[in-house]
């Protein structure tokens, strides 16, 4: 008998604080009212629209990273690119902009790239760099080139 009061006494412990008071537990929130009065002097209710949340992506950008993914996305080929995916999908997939690399010790640009939210992953069409004084570059994979713009288009 001697052997089961340590495991009896775990036991009744870990029951007792599990079941303790759940601090954590969400509040129901309720829309906000107010009260307004009517030329009759009644009271009327009115619910107030409260302001949505802003919708909360796990990356956060800088202005100036912001002006530059509107820099490349203004780019002709990125519009059609982007409303030939809208159309062929039906509103079901997007094309998205961002920051694939910072300026380093080992690199002055910014990296951008162009890729479809295909709901599983983002498949890259174009990847760009845009240096300090705002040159805007084609970085081609496959031959691992730069190209400005011109050039980039020449090719196509």
């Amino acid at each position: 008998m001697k052997n089961y009061k340590p495991i009896a006494a775990i036991l009744f412990s870990t029951i007792l604080f599990s079941c303790g008071d759940n601090s954590e537990e969400k509040e129901l929130t309720t829309s906000p009212t107010e009260t307004e009065k009517t030329i009759d002097g009644t009271k009327v209710e009115q619910e107030i629209q409260a302001p949505k949340p802003k919708k909360d992506t796990h990356v956060k950008v800088s202005k100036t990273e912001d002006k530059l993914i509107d820099e490349i996305w203004k780019l002709p080929e990125v519009q059609a690119l982007s409303d030939k995916i809208d159309r062929e999908s039906k509103g079901k997939r997007h094309l998205v902009g961002r920051i694939s690399s910072e300026p380093s010790d080992d690199q002055e640009y910014y990296g951008i790239s162009i890729a479809e939210d295909n709901g599983e992953a983002l498949a890259t069409y174009f990847e760009f760099r845009i240096y300090p004084d705002n040159s805007i570059y084609y970085y081609d994979v496959v031959e691992d080139q730069e190209l400005t713009l011109k050039e980039w288009r020449a090719r196509k």
